[in-house]
């Protein structure tokens, strides 16, 4: 257990002690003038205190994890094996530890039987015992919560690959169709096909298989060197649906989550009741980037009224 985690053990211990300390203080505070006393308060809560820690730890991280009925009879025998330390410890401070009542001068010190003494060690070492098993608990459920927790993590990044695989199959879709018809003319086919060809695989080469895009996260600069190829793509198959960019903003040192900008403007495309031009406008912030379309305004020359 220990060479497993060699730090929580240290790290609990110093806890468990630090506990200690703290409600024993003013107690230390009282007896420091008191040799006698000051031994009382140190055996009893520092070499107990002690005992009692390698007890609950040992109930925590050894004995409760075991499964089916053996943690049942590990617990007995534990509890019992801590009764024995406990009584051999008392053996060795005998008058702080087992001596019924501070004797008078000139009569006989009285000392407890190991089974007397063992009823009152059984009592500590069964608070301990509920103690490690409610800790036992929450370290059970916070460790279980914490599977939950990546459970959703990796349904989400399931999720997030799926509407990637979803966009690319839109966009490969929409602009496999019109490929299909800038194919069917034979003047176009050899100068403007083979470049729609050569930049629908780099986009969807990019979408599926490039790391950044794995990973979820992309340089700016990089993100918009394809979104600019997207562009480009669209605009040789949908020459009436012409999309201009307009960039506001540095686009060094920000890094931004793959194919939105390809998301975002795909649905403005959808929106649209007719085909027609428009642009695109990046706002770039410090902390934020957006996106608009505007739709290109009518335009058309006036003349001056004649007489």
């Amino acid at each position: 257990m220990l060479s497993s985690k060699p730090y929580r053990y240290l790290v609990h211990l110093a806890i468990w002690m630090a506990l200690v300390m703290l409600y024993i203080s003013p107690q230390i505070l009282a007896n420091f003038s008191s040799s006698f006393g000051m031994q009382w308060v140190l055996v009893r809560y520092i070499v107990y205190g002690f005992i009692n820690f390698q007890l609950f730890y040992l109930l925590v991280f050894v004995v409760f994890p075991l499964k089916g009925k053996k943690p049942v009879v590990a617990v007995i025998l534990t509890l019992l094996a801590f009764c024995l330390i406990k009584y051999g410890a008392g053996l060795i401070f005998p008058d702080l530890v087992l001596q019924k009542a501070i004797a008078l001068i000139g009569v006989k010190k009285t000392y407890l039987s190991f089974s007397a003494y063992s009823r009152i060690a059984l009592q500590t070492s069964l608070l301990v015992a509920f103690a490690a098993y409610a800790y036992y608990i929450f370290i059970h459920w916070r460790s279980s919560d914490k599977g939950s927790r990546e459970l959703e993590r990796s349904l989400a990044d399931v999720s997030r690959q799926y509407e990637r695989m979803h966009l690319s199959s839109q966009l490969l879709l929409r602009k496999l169709k019109a490929l299909e018809d800038v194919l069917k003319v034979e003047e176009k086919r050899d100068q403007e096909g083979v470049e729609c060809i050569l930049q629908l695989s780099e986009l969807l080469r990019y979408m599926l298989y490039d790391k950044s895009v794995q990973r979820e996260k992309a340089s700016l600069q990089k993100e918009l060197h394809f979104y600019n190829i997207y562009l480009k793509l669209h605009n040789r198959l949908f020459p009436q649906q012409m999309i201009s960019l307009q960039i506001n903003g540095s686009t060094a040192g920000f890094s931004i989550e793959p194919l939105l900008l390809q998301s975002a403007t795909e649905q403005l495309l959808q929106q649209q009741s007719s085909p027609a031009p428009f642009t695109v406008e990046l706002h770039i912030q410090p902390d934020s980037l957006s996106l608009k379309a505007t739709q290109k305004a009518f335009k058309t020359p006036l003349y001056p009224e004649l007489a």
